[in-house]
């Protein structure tokens, strides 16, 4: 009975879309023995790692653009099969990451910026598996990094890697994002006073390249005196009475403080 390929798949992505050295599988009927059969990819001829007859495996090697995959048989009853297309991918890259900075409990999209990048089929953040959205372009991708532990200590954030895989390979970046722990407020000193109150704000994770502080939605001037300590100015505008104090940095606002204009 001579060969017939039904389908063929490259291995991770399982499409007929891969690169030098992931594993090709053909599937059929009378493929032969890794003995008899030749997997032809293209002009190459490659013997198959494994066969069972209806099932035949090898690495991919190098290439590019589109080819046809093939099994020829020999000895009586073999022969050539048909012909199925297999396109070979060029290996990803990432040049930016953006944004670096985000919450660790409730992390934004992410963009990942490059080439090679419109077969991706998987994003992982520190080896988990991101959220894709499919790729639309071969130079951008989005994904969303699934939320972490917050570290509760100093520095309170956490560097994560980002590995992109495609058809053509998987791309690795380190320190790819940084992930921030949500500010904590322990305290105001004084919680009371008019406009123009300078207040020591204690607490946590006052850490980020975007830090705001504001009182009763509006927006204060401040020093960061440290990752724990913020000095602010209660700013005019909030009418008399209690308003809400909120630090907000990367990993997001914290829980409302409570300062009383007099």
């Amino acid at each position: 009975m001579a060969p017939v390929v039904t389908s063929i798949s490259v291995a991770p992505q399982n499409t007929n879309q891969g690169s030098y050295g992931q594993i090709l599988t053909v599937n059929g009927t009378g493929l032969g023995t890794t003995v008899t059969a030749t997997i032809r990819i293209g002009a190459r001829g490659v013997t198959p790692t494994t066969n069972t007859g209806t099932v035949a495996t090898c690495p991919l090697p190098s290439g590019c653009g589109p080819v046809g995959v093939s099994v020829f048989v020999s000895g009586a009853g073999g022969g050539t099969s048909n012909s199925l297309p297999l396109y070979f991918i060029g290996s990803p890259f990432v040049a930016e990451v953006a944004p670096f900075e985000g919450s660790a409990t409730a992390p934004s999209p992410v963009t990942l910026t490059g080439e090679g990048l419109l077969t991706t089929n998987q994003v992982q953040f520190q080896g988990v598996t991101a959220t894709l959205t499919p790729p639309t372009s071969d130079t951008a991708v989005t994904a969303t990094p699934v939320a972490i532990a917050e570290l509760l200590a100093a520095p309170w954030f956490q560097l994560r890697s980002a590995s992109v895989r495609t058809a053509g390979g998987t791309f690795t970046v380190a320190n790819a994002v940084a992930l921030y722990d949500t500010p904590v407020i322990t305290d105001l000193e004084p919680d009371t006073g008019p406009a123009g109150t300078e207040v020591v704000i204690t607490g946590t994770g006052f850490v980020g390249s975007d830090i705001a502080v504001t009182f009763g939605g509006v927006d204060a001037a401040f020093d960061a005196i440290s990752d724990t300590q913020i000095l602010a100015t209660a700013p005019t505008g909030p009418i008399a009475g209690a308003q809400d104090v909120v630090v907000s940095t990367p990993g997001g606002d914290s829980v409302a403080a409570t300062f009383t204009y007099v």
